[in-house]
């Protein structure tokens, strides 16, 4: 295995605080005068709403500090509430103020419904590469757990319960199956260590691997009995699964293995090939090399509207897409929830995908 090493990081964390309070800071500003207005809030309990909403802009880099000094209970009190509000904030348009908030309180309602259930996806690709007659293959892909805080042993049950009644052959992971910092999280591995499939598990990383740092992510994945693919690959029955890291080293400083080309290479063309590659971008370069890349990271936006946005940056937003020459790539919608616990026209998915013989 590769090791990684440590770079300076530069000044992305500042450029990032900037956005982060400019932007969040200013939605802040706004709801408080909005709600003045309508409400006509003064006296204490203006003092208390001021107080509440600095709390609030602050909820996220508290929900850190406290999780990286052990403090499991509050940082995990702080989540629920900071991350609940930042879904509720970002929702109200702004004209008929008190309607909107009853509305954005019923969607809000429902997208923790939502964000609790988990669906099982399929997906059926006939493919050359197996023999006539052969028996199909079935993968299993989870994508964007986010086991931390809010997602825990609730998810992982859930993910748990679906593996074992489909009996997949073969399990992949296509990043960001933990989030935030990793040592409360540890006796989760053992849950996946207990899923064996015949032909293995792998997995490589996403973002939040390396943002929780790349040494213990890649512990708590050998843990949880994954090979981690970092620009290269390995057989598995009649395929080759391939995988590479997400490009994390502006944002983290830490190196990242994400040559497609060395992943790729195989030197053996008689295998059916996939990729596994966190976030759904494609290299043109790379198609034909491979029959189906597998991917997450866009949540599918997780919260509606945000699925637009999110769409405008990632083409290959959730589901199956044809890239011609033979390639295909499949985003999962994910299988946990980051920040918010809420899901909106975006359910969580474990996704069955069956290879089979052509014709």
């Amino acid at each position: 295995m590769k090791t990684s090493e440590t770079k300076p990081k530069g000044t992305g964390l500042l450029i990032f605080l900037l956005i982060y309070f400019g932007v969040y800071g200013s939605m802040h500003v706004y709801f408080l005068w909005k709600t003045v207005q309508a409400l006509q809030v003064q006296g204490w309990p203006l003092l208390f709403l001021t107080g509440f909403l600095l709390l609030m802009l602050n909820g996220p880099i508290l929900v850190r500090a406290l999780e990286r000094n052990d403090q499991i209970l509050g940082a995990t009190a702080m989540a629920w509430v900071s991350y609940t509000w930042m879904a509720f904030l970002l929702c109200p348009p702004r004209p008929a103020y008190l309607i909107i908030l009853v509305l954005v309180a019923a969607a809000a309602a429902w997208g923790i419904l939502e964000g609790r259930d988990l669906r099982t996806e399929r997906v059926t690709i006939q493919t050359q590469f197996l023999a006539p007659g052969s028996k199909p293959i079935r993968i299993a892909q989870i994508s964007d757990v986010h086991l931390g805080l809010i997602e825990g042993q609730r998810r992982i049950d859930q993910v748990a319960s679906i593996l074992f009644d489909e009996k997949p052959d073969l399990l992949l992971c296509t990043g960001d199956l933990m989030d935030g910092a990793i040592p409360h999280l540890n006796h989760m591995s053992a849950y996946f260590a207990a899923i064996n499939p015949p032909l293995g598990k792998f997995a490589v990383t996403g973002n939040h691997e390396f943002y929780a740092g790349i040494r213990e992510s890649l512990a708590f994945l050998k843990a949880a009995g994954f090979t981690v693919l970092r620009a290269e690959s390995a057989a598995a029955g009649s395929l080759r699964i391939a995988g590479v890291d997400f490009p994390a080293e502006r944002q983290t400083g830490q190196t990242a293995y994400t040559d497609e080309g060395a992943a790729l290479d195989t030197g053996d063309e008689g295998f059916f090939t996939v990729l596994l590659k966190h976030s759904p971008d494609v290299k043109e370069s790379s198609l034909g090399r491979f029959q189906l890349q597998l991917s997450g990271h866009t949540h599918k936006g997780q919260i509606f509207p945000f699925n637009y946005p999110v769409r405008l940056r990632y083409r290959y937003i959730a589901g199956l897409y044809d890239l011609g020459q033979g390639s295909k790539v499949y985003t999962s919608r994910g299988t946990g929830t980051w920040g918010p616990p809420l899901r909106l026209l975006a359910p969580a998915e474990v996704t069955i995908i069956t290879i089979e013989a052509a014709g």
